[in-house]
């Protein structure tokens, strides 16, 4: 697959982690009164998650005008933010909206004249779910309810984007005052894709808010190719040491590998076997129903994964009973419909899920503003020994930590000067494999 990144104009983008910081304004809900503090602004903090409902931040101020006091700063602010990537604005390249403050920490005063502290803020529509609960029942397709949850003026009541993939199946339930989240959390558990498969997570990001499947974010092209130990260089430009910011993009300065498989987590956990034991109170039936990971990894018409080749061999030790779940279903809870329980797919689910997380790395980028959770990335890292000839470049590519990821989390830390992305990759398989490459 081939990469789609989006090119940069270097005549105009004088670095990579070139920003913007165009207007930073607060706007106190008590006092009415508002202040441009764009000037003040030391670090501007966006933090998104694929498994998070709402985008956080933090902003760090530098201050000699007591504005904390006059407004007055009390966790009940507007926060008004408009931050751009130079040549991207129109391609992603930017964020501009309102989040609502909601503390003040760290407060320190190095001088008499200045005050430093930090405001923590958070999207708007996690205010309106701290206080909407809903008292009603649901009934219909679940990617139709999911957008009314994010829509209606009785739930999130929110106007911002929203990518909602289409579910193969409805639900009926009764909504005993929960959130909004909390119901949509809930239909997570449910959901199924047209083709069947239970891998939906729900958050938001910088273009809104996402009810996707794990295939869904898998089967996209992706976004930016990620480099270690200064490779490109020698892959892209046969060995020249121009800078550029198109390159420098792609260069990892900092690399961590956070989890390479934990055999002992997965198999108590479910992700290569499992035993589901569950009853059907109305029927009075029992049912026992064996879920297998290589046997699920078969089905190559249904599942879209990352890589080409899974993260266990086929004769990973693990027994049906390393993990047993227990759970009842009632098929006539509601009249005209079925079993309404996620009882048949909670195997898969949280195998799916575990196995989206079996590798995790971390990385720090230059920052661009048009990264964001859920996106698709190429790593290329390489093995711990020199480099020979050109020609052997690719067969000292790390097979196990390199490969397609996905952003599951991402933090823009913002000054005026710099950008940097501190980047959290997921991955749910491997391009080697384990059967043939002795790891195992």
């Amino acid at each position: 697959m081939s990469l789609s990144e989006t090119n940069v104009s270097a005549d105009i983008l004088r670095f990579a982690g070139d920003v913007k910081v165009e207007d930073v304004t607060i706007t106190s809900m008590v006092s009415g009164l508002s202040f441009n503090v764009t000037n003040q602004v030391v670090t501007i903090e966006f933090f998104e998650d694929m498994f998070s409902p709402f985008m956080t931040g933090a902003l760090i101020l530098r201050e000699s005008l007591d504005f904390a006091n006059v407004l007055p700063i009390v966790g009940q602010e507007i926060l008004d933010i408009t931050i751009s990537t130079p040549t991207l604005e129109d391609s992603g390249g930017r964020i501009s909206g309102k989040f609502y403050i909601y503390n003040m920490t760290d407060r320190e005063e190095p001088s008499e004249r200045s005050t430093i502290f930090r405001l923590g803020f958070i999207s708007g529509e996690a205010i309106v779910d701290l206080n909407q609960k809903i008292s009603r029942s649901y009934d219909g397709k679940i990617s139709d309810i999911v957008q009314r949850l994010i829509t209606e003026e009785t739930a999130l009541s929110s106007e911002k984007r929203y990518n909602i993939e289409e579910t193969r199946n409805k639900t009926k339930y009764i909504s005993n005052y929960w959130s909004p989240v909390r119901n949509i959390n809930f239909l997570l558990d449910n959901a199924v894709t047209v083709v069947g498969n239970p891998t939906y997570t729900f958050f938001e990001n910088r273009n809104g808010f996402n009810f996707v499947s794990l295939d869904y974010l898998n089967d996209q092209p992706a976004k930016q190719e990620f480099i270690y130990n200064n490779a490109e260089d020698m892959i892209n430009t046969g060995g020249g040491s121009s800078r550029v910011p198109e390159r420098e993009f792609k260069k990892i300065t900092e690399l961590r590998i956070g989890v390479s498989n934990d055999f002992l987590k997965n198999a108590s956990s479910g992700v290569y076997r499992s035993r589901l034991k569950f009853n059907d109170i109305t029927t009075k039936r029992y049912f026992d129903k064996k879920f297998s990971y290589l046997k699920d990894w078969g089905e190559e018409s249904k599942e879209r994964r990352l890589n080409k080749y899974p993260i266990a061999a086929n004769n990973v030790f693990s027994l049906y009973d390393s993990t047993i779940f227990h759970d009842i279903i009632v098929t006539q809870l509601f009249s005209n419909y079925g079993d309404v329980s996620n009882a048949r797919v909670m195997q898969k689910r949280v195998s799916r899920l575990l196995q989206s997380m079996a590798y995790k790395i971390e990385i720090v980028v230059a920052g661009r503003l048009d990264y964001t959770v859920g996106q698709k990335v190429m790593v290329t890292t390489f093995k711990n020994q020199p480099i020979g000839r050109k020609d052997d470049v690719n067969a000292e590519k790390d097979k196990i930590v390199g490969g397609y990821y996905l952003i599951a989390a991402i933090n823009h830390i913002i000054d005026k000067e710099k950008h940097e992305c501190h980047m959290e990759l997921i991955k749910d398989s491997l391009t080697m494999d384990l059967n043939k490459g002795g790891i195992w």
